[in-house]
């Protein structure tokens, strides 16, 4: 597919106008862009004026793997790998060698689609979300936590998606916190995807080096890798934003199977840990802010430790658990 060719697709509950070949996992979209994304041919990698405001401690070839730096009042986001992608008011651009388009796609429907909402207003938590009883129920964990694959067992047995990874959430004008849906996509690590998907060993993976598989979800309205438009998938796909009724911390290290409510300020704390930009973050929206919009969260929305035995053949009895939980709200 020739990367430079721009169409708009849904992307976040929002309008996204790029060139970045990522339009064939998302449904296509009409009407005005909110955001616009585009390449260009270059995209200075540092300049004398630079301020950096964030330095990962997670080091490639003794090189921080991620930068973020403030440039004539623009954010610049720099990877390790070569790309890089200012946030300007009017839009992203960014710079990205055709070599690694496959990197520059994580990058950017990962970290740098949450440092954009963030700025816009949003927190955005590491978790996966699905719709139950029209409310969006929340997942909150880190990588091989489990939030997929739980997620994965609800829209097998009929629920809709939400989001996988990033969660998304901003408050109504009511109050209401509520949750955005991402794209109509999961990753599942082989073992997951077998479970949920028929013949998974076709799926594409995430990224060439890496077992973790893409999952289409609904994939109606996307295009697939030919250029033509399919239905094929696993379940459906919320296209519109919900109101997030509750989030579950999932613990597979359990023996038995149960679920206690965290107070708010326990709360708190889990929902500071699995922010899903955390230091960087504050970094550049602010301490203050972050902070307070978690804590936000944390009085409105119930969250509940669920404990559960590892191993996919428990999920039934889980979800079983979850819909327990609900009924005490």
């Amino acid at each position: 597919m020739n990367p430079r060719i721009r169409k708009r697709v849904r992307w976040f509950g929002r309008i996204l106008e790029t060139d970045l070949p990522i339009h064939r996992y998302l449904p296509l979209a009409a009407g005005p862009a909110d955001l616009v994304l585009l390449r260009e041919e270059t995209l200075a990698s540092a300049e004398p004026n630079d301020r950096s405001l964030y330095r990962s401690s997670f080091l490639v070839a003794q090189r921080p793997y991620l930068e973020v730096v403030e440039r004539d009042g623009h954010l610049v986001v720099r990877f390790e790998h070569g790309s890089r992608f200012e946030l300007r008011n009017e839009g992203i651009r960014y710079f990205v060698a055709d070599s690694a388009i496959a990197d520059a796609e994580i990058c950017f429907l990962g970290l740098v689609s949450a440092l954009w909402l963030e700025r816009e207003g949003a927190l955005c938590l590491h978790a996966s979300a699905v719709e139950i009883d029209a409310a969006a129920i929340g997942f909150v964990g880190f990588n091989r936590a489990g939030k997929s694959s739980l997620a994965a067992s609800f829209l097998a047995e009929g629920h809709a998606l939400v989001t996988d990874d990033v969660l998304a959430l901003e408050r109504s004008i009511a109050g209401q916190v509520i949750a955005a849906p991402s794209f109509p996509q999961m990753r599942l690590w082989p073992t997951s995807a077998e479970q949920f998907v028929v013949d998974a060993e076709r799926l594409e993976p995430v990224y060439p080096e890496l077992d973790k598989r893409r999952v289409p979800v609904g994939h109606e309205g996307h295009e697939g890798n030919d250029g033509n438009v399919g239905n094929d998938g696993l379940g459906t796909f919320v296209d519109h934003a919900l109101e997030l009724k509750a989030l579950f911390l999932p613990n597979r290290q359990g023996t038995t199977l149960s679920t206690t409510r965290l107070a708010p300020r326990q709360a708190l704390i889990e929902l500071v840990r699995h922010s899903f930009l955390g230091n960087l973050g504050e970094s550049v929206v602010g301490i203050d802010r972050r902070f307070e919009r978690l804590a936000a969260i944390a009085e409105a929305v119930p969250l509940f430790r669920l404990t559960y035995p590892n191993g996919l053949e428990h999920l039934p009895q889980v979800r079983e658990e979850v819909r327990k939980a609900l009924k005490t709200l």
